[in-house]
């Protein structure tokens, strides 16, 4: 059959799109902008092509997106391929180190062309699936924007008001928040009686005689001065951050509870419920929407492991032997099959110590991190 290869550099307003034959000759070149025109008419040549017997392959620097959609929309094989390979396979048609956008897509057309072998084809999950992988990637987002919002509000207490970081071990909960909002600097602090405390506390928190008292200790120890203008200017600061981490905690239990009942919904939940973690929480979810549903999107489970980060680097070269970590991998997997084991790490016998210096050079290794050999990752495919 009769094949065209495409090489797509892409864009947020504008394609280049570069089309050669099986003999490298070149076939079309085109700017594709972005609009609902453009595309309309880049994709009526793409049906035109197929109706005339022509196989479309493409190969594309990201694996998904809505040019990567649009392209599988209309029949065409695509083929993501590393920018670090594009980047090294540039070399083999130019070697001044120039570049364009439509050099890259001849390049992309020509990688694709003499080595596809070398390349896989892109298996897309459901739609249900990936619509699960970008609410836990987001999920995931959301959460570390509330982690960054929490380290500025430590930060700034840390600056004028170190009493309730020494008081609440967790700076996030409501009753912190809350007692942060009525009483935002030393002097509010200062002029606290023990009864409105108590009332603060036992009344509208619902916390025991007991910790309401350990918490009045904790609160009426001496402080440091700090000047006026300091304390003006954080504690307006202190407003601003308490507001946004309210809505980031609101935010991050949202998507938690959209997560889980997405999951719940679908088939695969009743498999990850006889996993360690599976029956609540997102980390199982998140595992299974990195995975996918695409039948035969993992050759085997050491590519698994690989694209996980399971596994070191080996650089052998003579009498050489270096192990390095894994950088290139899909991040998201990796996250969370770090956490996975350590949902099952308390139903494993061994040391009660949390880590195990057995690591290399010393390095102490999380004992969770023990727990998850390659074999582990020895799942059916």
């Amino acid at each position: 059959m009769k094949r065209y290869y495409m090489g797509v550099d892409w864009g947020d307003r504008l394609h280049q799109v570069y089309v050669g034959d099986q003999e490298g000759k070149k076939v079309k070149e085109i700017k594709v902008p972005e609009t609902v025109e453009g595309l309309t008419e880049f994709g009526r040549w793409l049906d035109e092509k197929r109706a005339e017997g022509f196989e479309l392959w493409a190969a594309i620097e990201k694996p998904a997106g809505r040019i990567v959609d649009f392209l599988l929309d209309h029949g065409v094989e695509v083929y993501p391929v590393n920018p670090k390979a594009v980047d090294r396979v540039r070399d083999r048609y130019r070697m001044s180190g120039s570049k364009s956008d439509a050099f890259d897509a001849y390049v992309l057309a020509e990688f694709l062309r003499t080595d596809q072998a070398h390349l896989r084809v892109l298996r897309p999950s459901s739609e249900k699936a990936q619509e699960l992988k970008m609410l836990c990637r987001d999920q995931r987002r959301v959460g570390r924007h509330k982690t960054r919002l929490l380290h500025q509000l430590t930060t700034t207490l840390k600056e004028y008001y170190v009493r309730p970081l020494e008081t609440f071990e967790d700076i996030e909960t409501e009753v912190a928040l809350d007692f942060l909002t009525r009483y935002p600097t030393p002097a509010h602090l200062q002029a606290l009686k023990p009864k409105e405390f108590k009332r603060f506390a036992t009344k509208q928190h619902h916390l025991s005689q007991q910790r309401c008292e350990e918490l009045w200790e904790k609160l009426s120890q001496p402080q440091l001065k700090v000047p006026e203008h300091v304390v003006r200017a954080k504690a307006q600061l202190l407003e601003v951050l308490i507001d946004q981490l309210r809505a980031a905690i609101k935010a991050v239990n949202t998507y938690n509870h959209k997560v889980e009942s997405f999951f719940a919904s679908s088939p695969a939940a009743q498999i990850a419920k006889t996993l360690p973690g599976g029956k609540s929480g997102t980390l199982v979810a998140a595992i299974w929407a990195e995975l996918g549903d695409a039948q035969g999107r993992w050759e085997s489970f050491r590519h698994l492991q690989a694209e996980a980060g399971a596994v070191p680097v080996t650089k052998a070269s003579g009498k050489s032997r270096v192990v390095q970590f894994r950088f290139a991998c899909n991040k998201h997997l990796r996250y969370a099959m770090y956490w996975f084991p350590l949902s099952r790490s308390t139903t494993v016998s061994g040391p009660s110590s949390t880590t195990d210096n057995s690591g290399p050079k010393g390095i102490p290794i999380p004992r969770h991190c023990a727990l998850w050999e390659p074999s582990g990752l020895r799942l059916s495919l």
